[in-house]
């Protein structure tokens, strides 16, 4: 029980993070930018973007000319609804999944002492921002800053979850203690 709830707490930590760093912290504001017109881009893209998804322009990077406008978009033509509760309650879903993932790949670690197993969930944490967001600066040019305001507060994120993580993790073994073992 006092495992599960560390989990728990985990998540709730990654979650708390999140919403300082997203309502709170102005960086992610910082690194975008806004249209002059944002009605008029509105109508384009509904009258350009038959279906919701993703759309690169030029479609094909083969057609794409040096100097050219080039755009990376998710198209919501018709817009959404949001849904706060809903929205909130999957991404605490989905932050509960992902301690559990980094709990499983801490858990094949051994001899790591406190802080180590700190820095190594802090470490994958980088790996996350760094994984999921280098190929859109490689290949759709997004801006150095926003990738590094992403990879940051990764970091940061996984830093603070880290800290209760590593006390699920014993220090000289490859297995989580109690109940998390079911998962490995």
């Amino acid at each position: 029980m006092k495992k599960t709830a560390a989990v728990i707490v985990s998540a709730i930590i990654l979650f708390a993070w999140g919403a300082v760093s997203w309502m709170v912290l102005p960086w992610h504001q910082m690194v975008a930018n806004e249209f002059t017109n944002e009605s008029e881009v509105a109508e384009t893209i509904e009258a350009n973007a038959p279906k919701p998804g993703i759309y690169y322009l030029p479609f094909s990077h083969k057609d794409h000319k040096a100097g050219e406008t080039a755009a990376f978009v998710n198209a919501l033509p018709q817009g959404y609804a949001p849904a706060m509760t809903k929205q909130l309650l999957t991404q605490f879903v989905g932050d509960l999944v992902s301690v559990l993932i980094v709990i499983y790949l801490l858990s094949q670690t051994a001899g790591l002492g406190y802080w180590g197993r700190v820095g190594f969930v802090a470490l994958v944490g980088a790996a996350i921002g760094f994984i999921s967001h280098f190929p859109y600066w490689n290949w759709f040019g997004f801006p150095t800053p926003y990738v590094a305001v992403i990879v940051i507060d990764s970091l940061i994120a996984w830093f603070l979850a880290g800290l209760m993580i590593a006390r699920l993790v014993a220090r000289n073994t490859k297995k989580v203690t109690s109940k998390i073992d079911v998962i490995t």
